[in-house]
């Protein structure tokens, strides 16, 4: 009987080694590649598709919103009032200024060589204040002390002044020292913003540039009377109803100053006994490197005595343009001429020009500015230098402005100023930026258009047209953006990468848990039919394989058992009883064994959620403007509850995050993970730190139920203020570390830790760091490390530590305070989590 079964199992076994196994592998990997591969792409396509979608609605929005506002800006450039020809002023005197500037270096080297003391060139620089609208001159010799000025004090004195470099010295004047260790004879300059003057609260605008003789500075100042509104009563208006008349008026005033001082310089040259070819050449290097497009002195027959254009191109003629119009200039009825920008007649540039005459009146100083402009409004050219610094911030990829007539009057970036190889954004006028135009003109309001495509990156991009409309409600020409999606076309291809990676990856899984399935279904088989050979021969089954079979809890593993009972059957009664002690002793092993794998699970659990919590915690170096920051956190155990974070939710604005869960382990990291996550979407949804705060509040309060909390400190760095916002939950303030070294807290803001109270209202501070100054956020984990005698590192040590750390950079700073601790622990085990964030502005 038991042959008689053992040949059945042996024909049924023979049957298990045709090629039917490889059959099975084979159909078991084609269904799991093609149900993993329609898997995949179904789901890779709908997420990278939505992703895409997203991302570009997003971006549209924020370009329409960003055209909405630049239009009203560019609306309201050409209104004449005096705040807005406050906001274009500086614009307009930067360049005017450094040719001021320029002239007079050159006309001290003149006096100076000609041999003329002092006193007499200081009185040759108070003729040019007490002529133009120029108000000081501050010229110094080699240690930044100027000898030279204008200014004197309620006594008639002259106001001795020295530079210094220092800025918590002088705030204002000590940008101006680099120049002194600028070479002689170079294009260096500094211009400074309009601004109240630190001795009298006065407005002046400064302009400086170095020496041409030797290693001075020059400076220039003009004050600007806003009170008695001097910028609009001393200026025409009555050709155009913009702001191009006060702009053109506000730069016939400073070329009036630049001709004033030329006329100067010829007299000092001529003194001291230059040749006509060495003034031409001094001309000459003025034009090169200031925005005066040429200089003319000539006699009263008109005649050139020197003349920038005879230095570049001798065979030039040097006919003086509008020389006719000068007689009255020439008989002393009038000190200066100026005449508004047209086309010039040689060449069609336009140009505006003004002249002085001589005392004496026996020559004549003309100088000549170029206006970007073809039309000659200098309205258009505000236009376009407001083009220009919106195009290289990066934040658009081209602007366009038009007139009503659909005529480009500002493009950015211009063709000179574009990438090699590029076209101008006037010769892209066309196609889609054309017809949103046309649209936005023709509706009355803001319309756009956008393309997103992965392969062509020619048709990829935002374009954003909007009105222009004056505070009349009347229309006056249109402004049109283009915004690049090349960092969104680049983010979606390299997700498509990834999955792709993903899913062969994931084949290739499948094929060995194929393979492996397919022997993990047969190998019993043939184990229960080896038995049965042994069996059917009379001999004892070995159990060594039989074990494995035996633990299954399927059908085979069902088998395997019926034909080890079977067997037990043929066999005596003593090797039943020694195959159940067998059966117990395996099953302890088999308990044991899955202990162990539980454990090992734990363990890898652990690591993963480590791995994890690593990956959303921001760490190292982030540079912002002119902040740069670094994090680092430290668990006391695999994972923690600390976190910290430098996050963007919007382009250009920067958030930071340093926080504490109370407790520690699994549960403080999960929560940290949930806070950390409510706390950026408030940031991506309010803008007020308060509001950040407080919406996070209430965000982590809904999701608390084991009644945890976080205290934390959010804040919102204003790189272009130099200056944070911020909000104290619950946490230790943060400290500040000042150039000199002083170590002190930032004032808190009094808020609860979040997840304590639903609706909490949170209150922010501001606070504007200085250049070189630091500020270190830190959680508890740093002041609660201890040493072998059980003493607390505490914030006394703390604040000691960061003492002398003013000059360092945050990283270094880091470094600095993990040390300390470390060096002060002695290898204890640390106590709570570590976790710290330093910003310094450079």
């Amino acid at each position: 009987m038991a042959k008689s079964n053992g040949g059945v199992l042996s024909r049924s076994l023979e049957a298990w080694r045709t090629p039917a196994r490889m059959r099975l592998a084979v159909r078991g990997f084609l269904a799991l590649a093609v149900l993993l591969a329609v898997t995949i792409t179904a789901t890779s396509a709908t997420l990278l598709y939505n992703a895409a979608t997203v991302l570009r609605d997003e971006a549209e929005g924020a370009a329409t919103h960003l055209a909405e506002l630049l239009s009203a800006s560019f609306a309201e450039m050409g209104e004449i009032s005096l705040a807005n020809v406050a906001r274009t002023l500086d614009a307009t005197l930067d360049g005017q200024m450094i040719a001021q500037a320029r002239i007079a270096a050159h006309l001290v080297d003149a006096a100076e060589q000609a041999g003329f003391d002092p006193p007499r060139v200081i009185r040759i620089l108070e003729d040019i204040t007490a002529n133009t609208v120029l108000d000081e001159f501050w010229i110094t010799n080699e240690a930044g002390f100027s000898y030279l000025t204008n200014v004197r004090d309620d006594r008639g004195e002259l106001i001795p002044f020295q530079f210094d470099p220092d800025p918590a010295v002088q705030p204002q004047a000590s940008k101006f020292y680099v120049l002194l260790a600028a070479p002689p004879g170079g294009d260096d300059f500094i211009t400074q913003p309009a601004q109240v003057r630190e001795i009298d609260q006065e407005v002046y605008k400064y302009v400086g540039v170095g020496g041409v003789d030797r290693r001075r500075i020059v400076q220039i100042g003009n004050a600007l009377v806003f009170g008695e509104q001097e910028i609009l009563t001393n200026v025409y208006t009555s050709q155009r109803a913009d702001v191009s008349a006060v702009i053109e008026g506000i730069l016939g005033q400073h070329m009036a100053v630049q001709a004033t001082i030329v006329d100067r310089f010829v007299s000092a040259a001529e003194a001291a006994e230059w040749s006509a070819a060495e003034i031409d050449e001094r001309l000459a290097r003025i034009v090169s490197t200031t925005a005066i497009g040429e200089i003319r002195v000539v006699d009263g027959n008109g005649e050139p005595v020197y003349s920038s254009v005879a230095a570049t191109d001798p065979s030039a003629g040097d006919e003086v343009p509008y020389f006719h119009d000068y007689g009255a200039l020439l008989d002393g009825s009038e000190p200066l001429l100026e005449h508004a920008s047209a086309p010039r007649v040689s060449d069609g540039a336009v140009y505006k020009y003004v002249a002085v005459a001589a005392a004496d009146g026996s020559r004549l100083s003309q100088v000549g500015i170029p206006i970007e402009s073809s039309a000659g409004n200098l309205l258009y050219s505000v236009y376009q230098r407001e083009a220009d610094v919106l195009v290289r911030s990066r934040n658009l990829e081209a602007l366009w402005v038009v007139n009503l007539e659909g005529d480009v009057t500002a493009a950015a970036p211009r063709a000179e100023l574009a990438a090699p190889g590029a076209a101008g954004a006037a010769s892209a006028f066309g196609g889609r930026v054309e017809a949103v135009m046309s649209r936005a003109l023709e509706q009355g309001r803001v319309v756009s258009a956008s393309a997103l495509s992965l392969l062509a990156p020619e048709d990829r991009g935002i374009w954003v047209a909007s009105p222009l409309i004056n505070t009349g409600g009347i229309p006056i020409g249109g402004l049109a953006i283009s915004v690049s999606l090349d960092d969104i076309a680049l983010t979606v291809q390299g997700e498509a990468l990834n999955t792709t990676l993903i899913a062969f990856a994931l084949l290739g899984l499948t094929a060995f848990a194929a393979a492996w399935g397919t022997r993990w279904l047969t190998h019993p088989i043939e184990v229960i039919a080896d038995a049965a050979r042994q069996v059917e021969a009379g001999n004892q089954p070995e159990d060594e394989d039989m074990e494995e079979v035996l633990r299954r809890q399927d059908e085979i593993g069902s088998l395997a058992r019926v034909f080890t009972a079977m067997t037990v059957q043929v066999f005596n009664r003593e090797e039943q009883l020694e195959m159940l002690v067998s059966e117990r002793t395996r099953d302890l092993e088999e308990s044991n064994h899955n202990l162990r794998v539980a454990k090992e699970a734990m363990e890898q659990d652990l690591e993963m959620a480590k791995v994890v919590q690593a990956a959303l915690v921001r760490e190292g170096t982030v540079e912002m403007g002119v902040f740069s920051a670094c994090a680092r956190m430290t668990p006391a155990q695999r994972v923690g509850g600390d976190f910290v974070d430098v996050t963007e939710p919007a382009p250009g604005r920067r958030c930071l995050v340093v926080g504490d869960v109370s407790g520690k382990g699994v549960a403080a990291a999960l929560f940290m993970a949930a806070s950390q996550a409510a706390i950026k979407a408030a940031f991506a949804e309010y803008d007020g730190i308060d509001a950040v705060t407080s919406a996070a509040n209430d965000r982590v309060c809904r999701q608390n139920p084991m009644g945890l909390f976080v205290t934390a400190i959010l804040a919102v760095v204003d790189p272009e203020a130099g200056a944070i916002e911020y909000v104290c939950a619950g946490h230790d303030p943060a400290y500040l570390i000042g150039a000199d070294d002083v170590c002190r807290s930032l004032p808190a803001t009094g808020g609860l830790a979040m997840g304590v109270l639903e609706e909490f209202p949170y209150a922010s501070r501001r606070q504007v760091l200085q250049p070189g100054e630091t500020l270190f956020l830190y959680t508890d984990g740093l002041t609660d490390a201890v040493n072998g005698g059980g003493e607390l590192f505490g914030k006394d040590r703390l604040e000691a530590a960061l003492v002398g750390t003013a000059g360092r950079t945050p990283s270094e700073v880091v470094h600095h305070a993990w040390h300390e601790i470390g060096t002060f622990s002695a290898g204890m085990p640390a106590a709570d989590d570590m976790t710290c964030l330093v910003l310094r502005r450079q």
